[in-house]
């Protein structure tokens, strides 16, 4: 087992790093943020992959998440009621959580 300074210290420098990306690429750092949680929530439910392979689908997830995140959220606002309006880091989030478990799930299906 880690001890929790080092996974403290681990979790501060990822975050940091990850925001220093979404700052300095000109991208919405709120977007690059938003798909990384929504990736890092990919990986940690996809226990029946290698290391390799969840970097990789880690990797894939986040860079979906990020390009991905405008029509999301647009996805997001039309089915929510008017009061309700998604911003782009949620849209994010959904899309690096989802869209991977999509592909992989209608690549299954055609093959069926």
């Amino acid at each position: 087992m880690s001890e929790p300074i080092t996974s403290t210290g681990a979790a501060t420098v990822t975050v940091t790093g990850v925001t220093f990306i979404g700052l300095l690429s000109g991208l919405d750092a709120g977007v690059v943020v938003g798909a990384f949680a929504g990736a890092a929530v990919f990986v940690l439910s996809a226990s029946d992959f290698s290391l390799f392979k969840k970097l990789f689908l880690f990797g894939l997830s986040w860079g979906t998440g990020v390009l991905s995140a405008p029509f999301i959220t647009s996805c997001i606002n039309f089915l929510t009621p008017d009061e309700v309006k998604a911003a782009e880091p949620v849209g994010a989030m959904v899309a690096g959580a989802v869209v991977i478990r999509l592909l992989m799930w209608a690549n299954k299906e055609s093959k069926n």
